[in-house]
């Protein structure tokens, strides 16, 4: 049974992700919360896999080594940075404190929670999968600098990552989905349209991501670009009160 952490666990992609582990009948940690987790109990134990819930703060140094240290004993094969925190606007319009939650988040934790269990992932030649963005492409995000830009920083950080410890047969795979159908738009004016054809699925995403994770041995796809075949997007109403960070 391979050992997987998922962050994110309780929402959009990495949600998905962790289900789609457990069908695999994976052990997941599934970091998150409070609500919203994979399966019904604190643990969880069927068919499937077992799932494990880690309600954390991601935001919280204290909280992230607690997670460290509940999974780093038992080993690691698959590690899945799927957390994630976006807010929307002109850059002045971007609050101090919005802008330490997206770092937080977005480069902080997985940064540090993939260095603290990178030598059970090397020794179980394992892979670290990071949820980044389309915008870590871009060569400019108006509306979305600074969330852009801690992405970007995710995927910079992959792609070394990859150099440094390839020849230990660890796989590092960066996934940029465009316009994903989760709460991330939550404290934005513009939101997904739904439809089939404008908008991409959590669950889209966590598909490519696990089939990624079945590479031969010898291979590793590093880098995949998922887009909604068309660009539409819908504007909120004006007078809508939008409170809180999106949360992908």
């Amino acid at each position: 049974m391979k050992i997987c952490v998922v962050t994110g666990a309780n929402s959009g992609i990495g949600k998905a992700a962790a289900e789609k582990l457990l069908r695999k009948d994976c052990k997941v940690y599934c970091v998150g919360g409070p609500e919203g987790f994979p399966g019904d109990g604190e643990t969880e134990e069927n068919s499937r896999g077992i799932a494990v819930r880690i309600c954390c703060d991601l935001r919280n140094d204290g909280e992230i080594k607690r997670v460290i240290g509940a999974v780093e004993e038992n080993g690691v094969d698959v590690l899945v940075n799927a957390a994630g925190v976006a807010f929307y606007g002109v850059s002045e319009s971007i609050r101090p404190s919005d802008i330490a939650d997206m770092v937080d988040v977005n480069v902080k934790a997985p940064l540090v929670i993939t260095s603290a269990l990178m030598p059970k992932i090397r020794q179980n030649r394992g892979t670290v999968i990071n949820i980044s963005s389309v915008t870590a492409l871009s060569c400019a995000n108006p509306r979305g600098a600074a969330y852009g830009a801690t992405k970007a920083a995710l995927t910079s950080f992959g792609r070394s990552l990859f150099e440094e410890v390839r020849k230990q047969g660890v796989r590092v795979i960066n996934i940029h989905p465009d316009l994903t159908d989760t709460k991330l738009y939550r404290n934005a004016d513009f939101t997904v349209t739904g439809d089939f054809e404008s908008t991409l699925f959590s669950e889209d995403v966590a598909e490519w991501a696990v089939n990624a994770l079945e590479a031969r041995d010898g291979m590793c796809v590093n880098e995949i670009t998922l887009r909604p075949q068309k660009n539409i997007i819908v504007k909120k109403e004006k007078d809508r009160k939008l409170t809180g960070p999106g949360i992908n």
